[in-house]
């Protein structure tokens, strides 16, 4: 109930100013906190996170990787629109970095009975340039969030901003091995994924650098060494490792994305047509007997509605099992770490992995657990039956369906699930009819305004030119 009522708080202080364009020179900070209560703070930053990922970043890219048909004011055409771009810009480094540099100065001042807060903090921030990078390539770390320092922060390249992000990881990794448990700062109000808990903390910042290192590679980064050790510590096994950020029924504390359909045009996403299966889900689960399929899918028996079209009734259209008030925004799960390993293993050369069959399997059993068991409010279950019967019918693992396997565990996660097919190529997109560019999206363009407020941005490139990790 404390989680709910403190989304509820937030999405107040959220949709006040949801509409506007915020301050997007990363140097100017109205929104920062000038005291670092975690308590406070922290919840402030998961639901600003949070809110933009699910409702303006989420949607306006989820077709972008096709695992949606279509949807509103989407750059998939070629055209990153300036409120997208700012208000994520804003939101990344404004509203959550800053603060979170706050917390992070904070906790390390009082020592080790605040590693905890640190380590937290740190989690978060690598999370956030992760994702800064996956969405510009070249962006401020190095130089970032000091204004007094860097007025005009140089941006660093892709490969140095995810060797940070590993960084960050670490540093949270030893500050949560060396903390100082008695007379620990109680975080339980503040933290909203896990309510506290420093171990379940450490196996997502490990998850987390594992994902780092398998994009630094697929970009020819020399990681294995680090990729080995990552395996050798703890990762992300069973669904109860989850990380992801709880929504509830009551209004104020719904997932953005059922909300924005309830607002502008109906009850329901399934009554309304507003956002249907890509393609390639349905090219990969329809007809498979893969449990996914009914899960995901309503009107399932009717044909998908194509590529950048929405559905209708004559179409089928996504489940109100997966696209409801109290649907959490998933950040991590472990179907994802199972996936790399059994991509690890038929790649060779690593230690510690079973055979590259039985992490495939996981992976598939974990997804189907996580939609049909697992997940906070499950509706349209899927048995152990069907589970086992499912994952028996699998045959030989191949790289190929390994990597349709990734695509499909980063359903509704959409910045992974397009980086999954910009690191994969798996599955294979087209540009969608009208397109200006010749391929998918394949970055954002810089935020106007912070372009005219820091000389040190790079021009922007077209948006169809592949980023540093891309192979």
């Amino acid at each position: 109930m404390k989680r709910l009522k403190i989304v509820a708080l937030a999405f107040v202080m959220l949709f006040g100013a949801f509409s506007c364009d915020e301050a997007l020179d990363i140097n100017t900070d109205p929104l920062v906190a000038t005291a670092a209560d975690p308590n406070a703070v922290l919840p402030y930053v998961f639901v600003q996170y949070s809110a933009r990922k699910v409702t303006e970043l989420g949607t306006r890219i989820c077709d972008v990787s096709q695992y949606i048909s279509n949807t509103f004011n989407s750059p998939n055409r070629g055209a990153t629109s300036i409120f997208l771009t700012g208000n994520t810009w804003g939101m990344m480094y404004v509203q959550v970095l800053g603060n979170l540099a706050l917390v992070v100065a904070d906790a390390e001042e009082a020592g080790a009975t605040s590693n905890n807060i640190a380590a937290m903090a740190k989690v978060v921030q690598a999370v956030i340039y992760y994702e800064l990078t996956s969405i510009w390539e070249e962006v401020p770390f190095t130089e970032a969030i000091d204004g007094q320092e860097f007025p005009s922060p140089t941006f660093d390249s892709q490969e140095v901003v995810l060797n940070g992000v590993v960084g960050l990881l670490d540093e949270a990794m030893t500050l949560i091995d060396t903390r100082e448990t008695n007379g620990e700062f109680n975080v339980s109000v503040g933290d909203m994924i896990y309510g506290g808990d420093m171990a379940k903390w450490r196996i997502l910042a490990n998850s987390m650098k594992l994902r780092t290192l398998m994009m630094l590679r697929s970009g020819g980064a020399a990681v294995d060494a680090q990729i080995n050790t990552a395996l050798g510590q703890p990762l992300m096994t069973d669904n109860s490792d989850a990380a992801f950020l709880a929504y509830g029924t009551a209004p104020g504390a719904q997932n953005g994305m059922h909300t924005i359909i309830t607002a502008f045009f109906g009850p329901d996403n399934e009554s309304q047509d507003v956002f249907g299966p890509g393609d390639p889900i349905d090219a990969l689960l329809n007809g498979s007997g893969d449990p996914r399929w009914d899960n995901w899918v309503a009107r399932n028996d009717l044909e998908a509605p194509g590529n950048d079209v929405f559905p209708d009734p004559t179409t089928s259209v996504l489940s109100n099992n997966v696209i409801r008030p109290d649907a959490p925004d998933i950040w991590m799960t472990p179907d994802e770490i199972d996936l790399y390993k059994a991509e690890l293993a038929i790649a060779g050369g690593f230690t510690g992995l079973s055979s590259a069959q039985s992490h495939y399997e996981d992976g598939v059993t974990n997804s189907l657990e996580w939609w049909g068991q697992d997940i906070p409010g499950v509706l349209g279950s899927i048995s152990a039956a069907e589970v086992t019967a499912y994952v028996g019918s699998l045959g030989a693992v191949t790289l190929q369906r390994v990597q349709e396997e990734q695509y499909l565990a980063a359903f509704l996660h959409p910045v992974l699930a397009w980086n999954h097919v910009r690191r994969t190529g798996v599955p294979a997109l087209s540009a969608p009819p009208a397109s200006s560019i010749s391929s998918i999206l394949m970055r954002f363009n810089y935020p106007p305004n912070e372009v005219a407020a820091n000389p040190n941005t790079p021009a922007n490139l077209d948006t169809d030119v592949r980023m540093w990790f891309q192979p």
